[in-house]
């Protein structure tokens, strides 16, 4: 994923509106090819319709359907819950399962959960598209069962024996908490702390953007300005230890300083390096990839980013380390 650590990542699903957002998604899962009756689309939208009204009416089960296609139940309404505003963070808890009752995944208080997604105006930041659409018509405290056509979903994609293709899905959902980017800010910085006194690291300098910096090996030669082509190694990892990038030993990474779309925290301790030098960055997610992109169940993403369905493969509101080396200045 080297080439997606140096870019701000981006979604495949975007759109000013929510419904064409769930129509991208829908166009780049099926292929649509016209006859005279009826498009594939048109044909799999009125199939998952129907199996999940006969479902309904069989389990003698009252779900409203929403214009966006989904059917949902409110489980719970919190009618004074607090509402979301763009940029907001989402924490939510789920079960998920097959039309047939097969489990899917899952995540709540006591394996893992509540996961994140951010909440905005002009993207989807969650697979499945529909869950996102669905989600963001909830307030906090509230907790909706979705009915979910598999054209707002994964459409064909399968994966093993977890998701057939045309998969219809039955989702729980809790909207726990809403906070602001503020309140998300103010948490990460604190999970870094606490890394970094479990690591017993020392003489680490903290700057006002929220970068820590921590000099591993001094280097001799010349601090980096705007425009210098530089050569690098780097490793990449989650405050756990999973190495999610890095460079070959025999392959530094090249750019150009200032030319290229680097993430913020990267690029600014770059900046504090010397040439031979070796350091630890460790950002949080404003200044690294931020809201990226929820995929639920988590087991698929990679899949997803290899399939080139998303791009985005950096789990949402994740503090990163890197180890940086500086090799060459030119």
């Amino acid at each position: 994923i080297m080439r997606e650590f140096m870019k701000n990542k981006t979604a495949i699903f975007y759109s000013k509106a929510k419904t064409i957002l769930s129509l991208i998604f829908i166009v780049l899962l099926f292929q649509n090819c016209i006859d005279d009756d009826e498009t594939d689309l048109e044909r799999r939208i009125r199939l998952d319709t129907e199996t999940i009204r006969e479902y309904l009416e069989s389990n003698d089960i009252e779900a409203e359907q929403h214009r966006d296609g989904y059917f949902f139940i409110k489980t719970k309404e919190n009618s004074g819950g607090q509402s979301m505003r763009d940029g907001d963070v989402l924490s939510v808890h789920y079960h998920m399962t097959l039309l047939n009752g097969d489990k899917v995944d899952s995540a709540n208080t006591t394996n893992g959960g509540p996961v994140k997604l951010g909440f905005d105006n002009t993207r989807v930041t969650m697979a499945p598209t529909g869950l996102y659409l669905g989600i963001t018509t909830m307030k906090q405290g509230d907790i909706y069962r979705f009915f979910m056509p598999s054209y707002l979903a994964y459409g064909s994609y399968a994966y093993k024996q977890l998701i057939p293709a045309n998969s219809i899905f039955i989702i729980d959902v809790e909207l726990v908490k809403i906070e602001d980017e503020d309140d998300q800010e103010e948490i990460e910085k604190n999970q870094i702390l606490a890394y970094i006194g479990e690591e017993e690291l020392e003489e680490v300098d903290n700057f006002s953007s929220g970068l820590f910096f921590k000099q591993i090996n001094a280097g001799e030669g010349s601090k980096p300005r705007q425009g210098d082509d530089l050569k690098i190694h780097y490793t990449g990892r989650y405050l756990d230890g999973t190495i999610f990038d890095q460079t070959k030993s025999d392959s530094p990474f090249e750019f150009r300083l200032g030319a290229t779309s680097m993430i913020k925290g990267f690029e600014e301790g770059i900046k504090l390096m010397r040439e031979g030098e070796k350091a630890i960055f460790i950002m949080p997610s404003h200044l690294a990839y931020g809201a990226s992109y929820q995929v639920i169940p988590a087991q698929i993403k990679e899949d997803l980013v290899d399939e080139r369905l998303i791009t985005d493969s950096i789990d949402p509101f994740s503090p990163l380390l890197f180890e940086v080396e500086l090799v060459d200045i030119d």
